[in-house]
């Protein structure tokens, strides 16, 4: 698919002030509008971020909540404009560009992003009008949906693991609301506001320590689906990670550095196997199918990623304590 462009947005660098010579005429991102700019003379960039407006309010103010504790978080600008804004039938923000460098996959990065995981589930937050996390309600029909999707993806671009992955992901898929659903929804699990999209594109290494750059899917949920996903997805869009999920060794370093902040509850550690099966079965399974709409299975870089996902082994994730 095409980067977004600027000029099917004019209404919002409008709003922002932002000159045609001030932007970036694409995206800087290929999967959603994130357009580099200049601000009053200084770096910024301009993204959409999740609506209602109440609802991009309190992401601002979790972020600022964030910064005071001293936890490394991009914050919007303070503007004379409304910052973030509500444009059209969509809201924006604008933040300040983080000077910084990529993820380099070495320990210092797991482990420095295993910190900030850490510190972000630890601080206190306000939730106010934060989204809430969404429980699925899935019927047989998308059920078939995602093993006709899988068979689709995986009989073109991956044949070779085809039958492998379909023989363990199709019963999974289809007992997931009476089996693996339900002892994660029902129980007791501690909630913050998270990130939901804690990877390694979304940050960027300044003097060796990460900056989350983009916080705009945050919800208040359950935090040990936000580790979930961040054991499956972190090297996940990532053109400087290996081209694959973590290693044992790796996920030993991140977990390590994030407990040094959180302490896991005994139910957290009890459901932490069916907490993978959960985020394997609803994030790994879309990321799957919705590779092949960018075109991600024909780059060997990505390809790599997503055929470790579709074949991983939950128990590359312990636990230190469920071991």
């Amino acid at each position: 698919m095409a980067l977004d462009q600027a000029s099917d947005f004019p209404d919002v660098f409008r709003h922002f002030a932002v000159a045609e010579g001030a932007r970036s005429d694409e995206s800087c991102y290929p999967y959603a509008p994130v357009f580099p700019v200049q601000i009053d003379g200084n770096r910024a960039v301009i993204k959409r971020t999740t609506g209602p407006m109440s609802a991009a309010a309190a992401i601002a103010r979790w972020v600022r909540a964030l910064g005071e504790q001293g936890v490394e978080v991009v914050n919007p600008l303070t503007l004379t404009m409304g910052n973030p804004a509500e444009i059209g039938d969509r809201v924006w923000v604008a933040y300040p560009w983080i000077e910084g460098r990529t993820y380099q996959g070495s320990t210092a990065d797991i482990e420095a992003a295993g910190d900030l995981l850490g510190r972000i589930h630890a601080a206190q937050t306000p939730d106010d009008d934060m989204p809430r996390f969404p429980w699925p309600d899935h019927d047989a029909a998308s059920v078939e949906e995602d093993v006709t999707g899988l068979q689709r993806v995986l009989g073109k671009h991956a044949p070779e693991i085809h039958d492998e992955v379909l023989a363990r992901m199709t019963p999974w898929l289809e007992s997931f609301m009476a089996e693996t659903l339900p002892p994660v929804r029902d129980a007791d699990l501690p909630r913050a506001v998270v990130c939901m999209d804690y990877k390694a594109n979304n940050l960027v290494y300044v003097n060796n320590k990460p900056v989350l750059i983009d916080p705009d899917n945050a919800e208040f949920a359950p935090r040990i689906l936000d580790l979930a996903l961040a054991a499956l997805l972190f090297q996940n869009e990532s053109a400087t990670s290996p081209p694959r999920l973590f290693t044992t060794a790796e996920w030993a370093t991140f977990i390590s550095a994030y407990g040094r902040h959180v302490r896991l509850t005994h139910t957290e550690v009890a459901l932490w196997p069916t907490v993978l099966r959960y985020m394997l079965l609803e994030w790994g399974t879309w990321t799957l199918i919705d590779a092949a709409e960018w075109d991600d299975w024909e780059d060997a870089h990505k390809r790599g990623f997503l055929v470790d996902l579709a074949t991983v082994d939950l128990e590359r994730f312990p636990l230190p304590n469920s071991r």
